[in-house]
């Protein structure tokens, strides 16, 4: 190979890897939001809140139990990037993923 192939691929190379980190580090600050790392299933509703913040919408289920509550965490080639916390009928968290609530009552086995 030429010395001008050979700068032009680690160019490439360079530029994949570094591109490849910063979308790694987007999806690695969604993970770190205390809404997604702090709430954990069983607690109240004013708990999960309390870490969360007030929620972008907040409803009640029609396919699914219960209510939810839904956030935006940023957006992604300018698509929300969505996360629910799912309430069981006495206020506790039943359930949480990075989809809308109205995704997860769509199709409730789909949240985490």
């Amino acid at each position: 190979m030429n010395n001008k192939m050979v700068l032009a691929l680690s160019a490439a190379a360079a530029i994949s890897f570094l591109s490849g980190c910063t979308a790694y580090d987007r999806a690695d600050s969604y993970v770190n939001k205390p809404v997604v790392s702090d709430v954990k299933k069983g607690m109240t509703k004013e708990q999960a809140r309390a870490i969360g913040g007030v929620p972008a919408t907040s409803s009640t289920m029609i396919n699914a139990r219960g209510t939810c509550d839904s956030y935006v965490l940023g957006n992604r080639n300018g698509r929300p990037i969505n996360y629910f916390v799912s309430y069981d009928e006495t206020g506790k968290v039943l359930n949480k993923g990075f989809q809308s609530c109205q995704e997860y009552d769509t199709n409730p086995q789909q949240g985490q």
